[in-house]
């Protein structure tokens, strides 16, 4: 919750014969209202905190005998300024993006109050669009089909496979020879993925803040004058609460390329602001841009939290991943040479990382992790692109040679050796991990991970399922449902684990989460964090943080993601320059 700014209530009379408002305390407007149906339009100039006689807002609405009348009110959180931003001339506070077409606060809620039909209209076509284009991606890339049965009873999928589903389990593709294979809920998957991803869009958006850029003027009267390009800041909720976390606007980066991959390039540009400007010393990427939010004043001591192949796969990763979705080489162009420098530093340490922490931070340190390790590996990879993109073939050249070797390293150190599935660290038999940073490469169409290796992670997910999806690692029963997803996506899609079993694993990971919205025993907001087993809960446990509302569920876009990657020369659609 914020804690500076203004809290705003407006309506009007909307048609009603008698309106009136009042402020002051509770007690003395509800006795009034109660006595005569109206108020006194008369406002307590008192200003006081909310427990000295509890001071409220009211408006009365009298529409007489008319039984059809509707009343709009809006409530709003403004903050004026809304960020505090280092810059060569010092800390200078930044302004919301509404000040640069009105004003003052009057204005804009006047804006706001009378918009609601246009926003309502965008919102519907947003709406329509997002279950067209999930009815779209399962349309060419294999939706399983199927019908419930009863227990004892066969049902056969798209493919021909056998499955009984169970209803005292809600589980379906149950080898009918031994009651073993893939545990899942017997739901239509296209279903439960519009499920997810529709709750999960304004969860993403409600941790952005749109801002006026340093030295650009704010309060014109007219909203359509030219605008200079924003800002957008990032609220690392409900964990660290840090200001654009490099490792938090990674995971969100589905939904930032599916619904306006400007957004992306909007929250990039203050990290590359700090980290071009001098004011970053290390040579790897930085992890966020201010310990607390609403404050971006980087670290210029360097003593930001470690994660240093982390936060430097992430920008490679982000930036590449932009400019595939919108070819601008400008932008790649402009950050050419800090680009490079976090390549430098992946070449140093990316196949063997130490022992250090990932995205996962909860989760503490470990020595070479393996998905750590094909982060960075697959970064090299995007470089490799993005020197191509810069007219630079001999970097480009080194960088894929690069990438080439260390892969092969890795897959010798990675992957375990019965052949079935990756590690969790290099040469820790008896581990395993959700493989999520492979998505990238699948995304991005990197020619770097092997179909063999989607093939077999998709093979060996459903034997270590739970009721609510695949656990994150072997050291825990919890599961991140962003990096589910983001493996899901790899299973399933057209040269991802593509076929039956690839299908049938996507339909395990979605489900799973779908399954732990419904089913959940937590009253939480929509988490990212959560036990494979029990109610889907924590367990108790302190030293796990109850991730709630979190801008990384954005992750829930892979799907979608990559069906806006194959699309050929689509441009934005409506509701995007909208």
């Amino acid at each position: 919750m914020a804690l500076w700014g203004n809290f705003t209530y407006s309506s009007s009379p909307m048609g009603a014969e008698n309106f009136s408002f009042q402020s002051g305390s509770s007690g003395d407007l509800r006795y009034q209202y109660v006595m005569q149906h109206s108020l006194q339009n008369v406002l307590d100039t008192d200003y006081r905190p909310s427990a000295a006689r509890e001071p409220v807002f009211a408006y009365a609405h009298d529409f007489g005998g008319v039984s059809s009348a509707s009343v709009r009110y809006t409530i709003g959180s403004v903050q004026e300024p809304a960020i505090r931003y280092l810059t060569g001339q010092g800390v200078v506070p930044l302004q919301p993006w509404w000040k640069h077409c009105y004003a003052d606060i009057h204005q804009m809620i006047d804006f706001h109050f009378n918009d609601f039909n246009a926003t309502q209209a965008l919102a519907a076509r947003f709406e329509s669009q997002l279950r067209a284009d999930v009815n779209a991606y399962y349309s060419a890339n294999t939706a399983m089909g199927y019908s419930n049965g009863t227990q004892g009873h066969n049902n056969t999928d798209r493919y021909g496979r056998e499955y009984i589903y169970n209803p005292a389990n809600s589980y379906g593709f149950l080898d009918p020879q031994n009651f073993s294979g893939i545990a899942i809920p017997d739901v239509d998957e296209a279903d439960a993925y519009y499920s997810i991803v529709a709750l999960s869009a304004r969860q993403v958006m409600g941790a952005y803040v749109l801002v006026i850029p340093p030295s650009s003027g704010a309060g014109s009267d007219d909203a359509n004058s030219t605008a200079p390009e924003p800002l957008l800041f990032q609220k690392e909720i409900s964990s660290d609460g840090n200001t654009n976390t490099v490792d938090v606007m990674y995971p969100t980066m589905p939904f930032l390329l599916y619904a306006n991959p400007n957004l992306l390039r909007y929250s990039l540009e203050p990290l590359y602001q700090n980290q071009e400007g001098g004011f970053y010393p290390n040579a790897y990427s930085m992890h966020d841009l201010g310990s607390h939010y609403p404050n971006a004043t980087g670290h210029v001591e360097g003593d930001d939290e470690y994660m240093p192949v982390e936060e430097s796969g992430n920008m490679i990763l982000m930036s590449y991943a932009y400019y595939k979705f919108t070819n601008d080489t400008t932008y790649l162009q402009t950050h050419y040479p800090l680009l490079r420098q976090f390549a430098s530093y992946l070449t140093l340490y990316s196949l063997l990382p130490g022992y250090q922490l990932s995205t996962d931070d909860f989760a503490g340190r470990l020595a070479n992790q393996t998905n750590l390790a094909i982060k960075g590996i697959v970064g090299l990879a995007a470089m490799a692109q993005i020197a191509l993109a810069n007219n630079d073939p001999s970097a480009a050249a080194n960088y894929s040679a690069t990438a080439l070797a260390f892969y092969k390293q890795w897959e010798q150190l990675a992957i375990d050796p019965t052949g079935t599935h990756t590690l969790l660290a290099y040469n820790w038999r008896s581990s395993y991990s959700l493989l999520y940073n492979i998505y990238p490469a699948y995304l991005l169409s990197l020619p770097i991970i092997p179909s063999r290796l989607y093939e077999m992670q998709c093979r060996f997910y459903p034997s270590v399922s739970q009721v609510f999806g695949v656990p994150l690692d072997s050291r825990h029963v919890y599961t991140k449902s962003d990096e589910s997803l983001w493996t899901a996506a790899t299973c399933g899609g057209l040269g991802a684990g593509a076929g039956a079993e690839g299908a049938g694993t996507r339909r395990l990971l979605v489900n799973g989460v779908a399954r732990w919205i419904n089913e959940t025993g937590t009253g939480a907001p929509f988490s990212d964090l959560w036990d494979t087993v029990g109610e889907g809960g924590f367990g108790g446990r302190p030293e796990i943080v109850e991730f709630r509302a979190r801008p990384v569920v954005g992750g829930h876009f892979s799907l979608l993601a990559v069906g806006r990657a194959r699309e050929v020369g689509g441009g934005l659609r409506g509701w995007e320059r909208g």
